[in-house]
């Protein structure tokens, strides 16, 4: 591995407690670490690590240059992954963060052709609201991040968009449900389940209703998309989901979806982000060209 003699003996060292533990660990000569030691401190011209009766303890500098050593380390390790990689681009590991609505058709459909055509890429997928998402994406927790609504943060690059119109999600017996379609001022005192305003669904529909300053009642807020489907479906309530989000009720007829008549709310798009500074692995960049080629022909 691409890391000097002297820094992988000191981490050892400083893990094991004693050059002597380091030494079995490593299977080599305790004389071989303590000149790497020593030719450390000497060209640091400080001491690295106060010997004693109990074994060797850090000082001050030594704490410095062990965390330098561990975070060394870490970034080698994945740098060691993304060169394997690029050996062969069917194998490697991404890490997904998205927004609940595309799990139910769009990303299980995505990741059951993955997983025929590129068996050896393995997928984490987190589900949060829109500003889960772009938070996880900043902290470098994940590679890609499914959106709902514009990307929000300016850290954040928008490699795709997929047209995802918000429609009024209603069991079959409900009032409304025989519109053909409702507007905005239609929907004044509607009871409602609304998800939580971490999801780009629910800012969005609070921004339309300022808009048509109309008022909704909210009786249930959920982080779930799935628990808000499941009590619309037995409840006079209704919610605001993309087809795609409840495209399993719908297909079994226990939610019915009215279109909106509004020109913000038949323009929400979900976006896929990736961070602007980071540096995708071959693995990574391969399922956003995969994603990006999937989001353009169902825009088009």
């Amino acid at each position: 591995m691409i890391e000097s003699t002297a820094i992988r003996y000191f981490r050892e060292v400083t893990a094991r407690g004693s050059i002597k533990q380091a030494a079995e660990s490593l299977r080599i000569a305790p004389s071989a670490i303590s000149r790497q030691i020593q030719g450390l401190e000497d060209e640091l011209s400080t001491k690295l690590f106060e010997r004693g009766a109990r074994g060797m303890r850090l000082t001050d500098a030594g704490h410095l240059l062990y965390r330098y050593a561990v975070e060394s380390q870490t970034r080698l390790e994945g740098i060691h992954a993304q060169v394997e990689e690029f050996g062969s681009l069917q194998r490697g590991h991404v890490k997904i963060a998205t927004v609940e609505g595309l799990l139910a058709s769009f990303l299980s459909d995505f990741l059951a052709s993955l997983e025929r055509d590129y068996p050896g890429i393995s997928i984490t997928v987190k589900t949060v609201g829109s500003r889960d998402v772009a938070d996880m994406i900043s902290r470098h927790e994940v590679d890609l991040g499914f959106v709902f609504g514009p990307a929000p943060r300016r850290d954040l690059i928008e490699l795709a968009h997929m047209r995802q119109s918000l429609c009024l999600m209603v069991a079959p017996g409900h009032r409304l449900a025989g519109n053909g379609y409702c507007t905005i001022k239609d929907l004044a005192g509607l009871r409602v389940v609304l998800p939580d305003l971490s999801f780009g669904i629910r800012q969005e529909i609070d921004r339309a209703c300022v808009q048509a300053n109309i008022q909704l009642q909210l009786c249930t807020e959920t982080n779930s998309l799935a628990f808000a489907r499941a009590i619309v479906a037995r409840t006079g309530l209704a919610t605001f989901l993309p087809r795609e989000a409840a495209m399993p009720e719908l297909i079994a007829g226990t939610l019915i979806a009215v279109p909106l008549r509004d020109k913000r709310l038949e323009a929400t798009q979900v976006i896929l982000v990736q961070l602007a500074s980071r540096n995708a692995s071959p693995s990574a960049a391969r399922i956003a060209q995969l994603l990006v080629s999937i989001m353009k022909d169902r825009s088009d």
